[in-house]
């Protein structure tokens, strides 16, 4: 079984090689699936003897061949590339990987797959570092600081006397907002322009729905035969909130984010719906849709500030005027942003507050921010976009209201 599962690693990375580069490869396919069956003998004598010997040597060697191969390369067509050489080694490696995993060989497989698709996404990792701006590595670099020095030594402790502000909570929900968002921007850089509209929209609102709308708003009023197009991301960008809304309550609060599945789920698919009903208006629209990086110092401590400030406030309301104080937090803070409201209420909910009070609170801030997206898109757009898309956010509010009533 693992000498089969071995062959199979070797054969998965060989087979993307062979195809990548025809004719200029001193390692093929059968290379490639030999490397990886010769990794898993190596682990297999050095088992029997219970002497890694056997493993040293037959490394040595085949970094000896590697580098032979390599030379070869160079010499025929002047490459210096080494992304097939260190690919090789690595098959080796996950030949060893295989002997000492067990069945059905999760971690081997899963690397030997992640090795592939990296060779095969040349041309959308070199599409990404092309266009991306040196300040964006470096807020990204600042980011892994703050995120993998700064996280872990802040006090995992409430510090205030109504036990609402934890550093450590505070800090990683940031880290995970701005991670989400990194992570749809990284795609919109490798996809976005090439993919049209929807992906767009759906990635805009994974990134900020409402640096969506006010990005749309503004080229609308300046550009008029982009209208369905800027009107159609919006509603795509607002309807994937919910779902993001989804995704950052269940890293927070499984059991809150199980009980908002259902009404947020049938608030953001009613939007993709009514977002549908204009698609066939804005095939002959091309429009451009700009977000910067949402790695920044000033945007990770201004959410950080606003979470903080969100907690305190909550933890007051409820401390003096009972949850029913809760809701018209959620209201006014929904309007400004509902991350950081979602996140205050999902660790509240693991403490003090209870869990429903938490989902109608999340709710009411999901369907706020709706409302002030609308709002930017009145002021900052023209106003056609925005009695389109002012009819279908009322039914989106309308069925949410309707659904928070029965949560």
């Amino acid at each position: 079984m693992k000498i089969i599962f071995s062959l199979g690693i070797g054969a998965l990375v060989g087979v993307e090689r062979e195809q990548r580069i025809k004719g200029e490869l001193a390692q093929g396919i059968r290379t490639f699936m030999l490397a990886s069956f010769l990794g898993t003998l190596s682990s297999y004598f050095s088992s029997m003897l219970q002497s890694f010997i056997p493993f040293y040597i037959t490394f040595i060697v085949m970094g000896m061949l590697t580098t032979l191969g390599y030379l070869n390369k160079t010499k025929r067509n002047k490459q210096l590339g080494m992304t097939t050489e260190f690919a090789f080694l690595l098959t080796f490696l996950f030949g060893v990987m295989i002997f000492y995993d067990s069945f059905p060989f999760y971690l081997s497989v899963s690397a030997a797959i992640l090795l592939t698709f990296i060779l095969a996404s040349k041309e959308l990792l070199h599409a990404f570092s092309k266009h991306l701006k040196s300040g964006e590595v470096w807020n990204a670099v600042l980011f892994a600081i703050l995120t993998f020095i700064v996280l872990p030594i802040l006090p995992n402790r409430t510090i205030d006397p109504f036990d609402a502000i934890n550093p450590f909570v505070i800090w990683a929900g940031v880290v995970v907002v701005l991670s989400i968002s990194f992570a749809a921007y990284i795609l919109m850089k490798i996809f976005g322009a090439k993919r049209g509209i929807i992906l767009t929209g759906l990635l805009g609102g994974l990134i900020s729905s409402m640096a969506v709308a006010v990005s749309m708003a503004n080229d609308s009023k300046k550009h008029k035969r982009i209208l369905y197009s800027a009107t159609f991301a919006v509603l795509l960008a607002s309807s994937t909130m919910f779902p993001r809304v989804l995704i950052i309550s269940g890293i927070f609060n499984y059991s809150v984010a199980l009980t908002l599945f259902v009404p947020l789920a049938i608030i953001g698919v009613l939007g993709y719906i009514l977002a549908f009903s204009i698609f066939e208006k804005i095939l002959k629209e091309k429009p451009k849709l700009a977000l910067k990086s949402p790695l920044d110092l000033k945007t990770a401590l201004r959410f950080g500030f606003f979470f903080t400030v969100i907690l305190f406030l909550s933890s007051l309301a409820r401390n003096y005027f009972g949850e029913s104080a809760i809701y018209p937090i959620a209201l006014l803070a929904g309007l400004v942003d509902v991350d950081a409201i979602t996140i205050s209420f999902l660790s509240l909910a693991l403490t003090s507050l209870s869990p429903a009070v938490a989902v109608k609170g999340i709710i009411i801030a999901a369907l706020a921010n709706t409302f002030s997206k609308w709002l930017l898109i009145f002021w900052l757009g023209n106003r056609k976009m925005a009695g389109i898309i002012g009819k279908i956010f009322l039914v989106m509010i309308v069925v949410g209201g309707i659904l928070l009533f029965l949560v």
